[in-house]
């Protein structure tokens, strides 16, 4: 996305440019705020071809940005992009590869992230509102390639499984979900500031991958409880400037219920 030149105050005129080689049927401009995909901006039937454009008119923020070919494959995908005044959002030509979500659960899967893992949050639902993956049955996303974190949750909420730093190459990979021992972290904050970023990460993970409370945050007092499958994580816990807050665990076995608290 490129900032051209300026437009009138408090209004955004968003070129997108399809140059991908592929027609645009959907094309989806989300708050950063949602945890969702919102409606098609594209009426019924209407598409881009490739090689044409296509206006849109908003309101300056920020926003999540995606356009889906007509079979619901992902062509481009932005997250967290400041809009304002006159500005183009290029559709280039891209590779992606197949990723297969096998549901071996006994859960069905309501909501699906898949993260590049530079992203300090998950962004939103790939599956959108009205689209699930029941237990025992399988889902194809065709996936720009890159280097992702993965994470399925059933419809509380409540993750399925999570993936750190996948490397998604051309011939795509397949994620097999099954059924696994789950637990809760309970966080207790007896600091005297709020804590803004949690990172639950796989022990021997090279990374944190993305942030636990998303929008929410931990006042002085105040607890929050986080449902994850059973496992050995790296924990750490961060205020609002992103400065850990405690000494980081490593290695810590997750089972049952837990709690973990933060003192001074």
């Amino acid at each position: 996305v490129t900032r051209p030149t300026a437009a009138p105050s408090g209004m955004v005129n968003l070129t997108l440019d399809n140059q991908s080689g592929l027609p645009v049927c959907y094309v989806y401009i989300s708050s950063v705020q949602e945890e969702e995909w919102e409606e098609n901006w594209l009426p019924q039937k209407e598409m881009i071809p490739s090689g044409s454009s296509r206006v849109f008119q908003l309101e300056e923020g920020a926003y999540d940005l995606r356009a889906d070919d007509c079979d619901n494959n992902l062509v481009d995908i932005h997250y967290e992009v400041q809009l304002a005044g006159e500005m183009t959002w290029s559709l280039e030509p891209i590779q992606r590869a197949p990723v297969l979500i096998v549901n071996n659960s006994s859960h069905e899967i309501c909501y699906l992230f898949i993260s590049p893992v530079d992203s300090e949050e998950w962004g939103p639902d790939w599956l959108g509102r009205d689209s699930t993956i029941p237990a025992g049955t399988t889902r194809t996303l065709q996936v720009p390639l890159g280097t992702y974190d993965l994470r399925a949750n059933d419809c509380d909420e409540n993750p399925l499984d999570i993936q750190n730093n996948i490397t998604l190459g051309a011939d795509g990979i397949t994620w097999t979900l099954k059924d696994v021992e789950e637990a809760s972290l309970e966080l207790i904050n007896q600091l005297d500031v709020p804590i803004c970023y949690v990172f639950i990460s796989p022990a021997g993970s090279e990374d944190w991958g993305t942030d636990w409370l998303g929008e929410n945050t931990v006042p002085p007092g105040g607890s929050y409880t986080f449902y994850l499958p059973a496992g050995v994580y790296d924990l750490s816990a961060r205020d609002c400037n992103g400065d850990p807050v405690s000494e980081e665990v490593y290695g810590q076995e997750i089972r049952g219920e837990m709690t973990w608290t933060i003192s001074p």
